[in-house]
């Protein structure tokens, strides 16, 4: 596959989905078959990632365009929830809540980390108080939390979900960049 294929996605055993960054599509490989369906996104959004949800919904970045998107692969239909800040123009990276009622996300060059309620396609921006900060990778600890990487900095940082407070914490070398956890 052309098109910078990655951050493959396994929704079951038989189904792996994954993202054309620079071919701006959606993809899944199913292995029992072999069989590889692919979905073209027009409007070029630079898909960073992917995830599915357990209804076998897929939600993407659209990095380059400023939303996230949602494909049914069922009827064939997407939907792109906008950013509510235009400085929030690259979503990057997506994650899934436990209980899949929110997606949270990183916005690398605008500086911020998302939270997407499913329910109502709201979008909350939380700005990282570094600036140039680069939040990147992101992970949900067991507690709820979400763990984000400041790939322009030295930084780990977390959020309270309640609150959305978010509190950064120092890596002691001055040199680290971590980019994912």
């Amino acid at each position: 596959f052309e098109g910078q294929p990655r951050d493959p996605y396994a929704a079951g055993a038989d189904s792996i989905w994954f993202v054309g960054q620079a071919g701006h599509y959606l993809a899944r490989f199913t292995p029992s078959t072999k069989a590889i369906f692919k979905r073209d996104l027009d409007d070029k959004p630079g898909p960073h990632n992917l995830i599915v949800s357990t209804a076998g919904i897929v939600w993407y970045s659209g990095n380059l365009k400023g939303y996230i998107g949602r494909y049914d692969p069922d009827k064939d239909q997407l939907t792109k929830i906008a950013m509510p800040n235009p400085d929030a123009k690259d979503p990057h990276t997506l994650v899934f809540d436990a209980d899949q009622q929110h997606i949270w996300f990183t916005v690398q060059w605008g500086n911020f980390v998302g939270r997407l309620k499913i329910a109502d396609a709201t979008v909350e921006l939380i700005p990282a108080p570094t600036p140039r900060s680069r939040p990147y990778g992101i992970k949900i600890a067991p507690d709820g939390t979400p763990w984000i990487v400041l790939l322009g900095t030295n930084k780990l940082a977390t959020v309270d979900p309640k609150t959305l407070e978010l509190k950064e914490i120092e890596i002691p070398n001055k040199n680290a960049r971590p980019r994912r956890l």
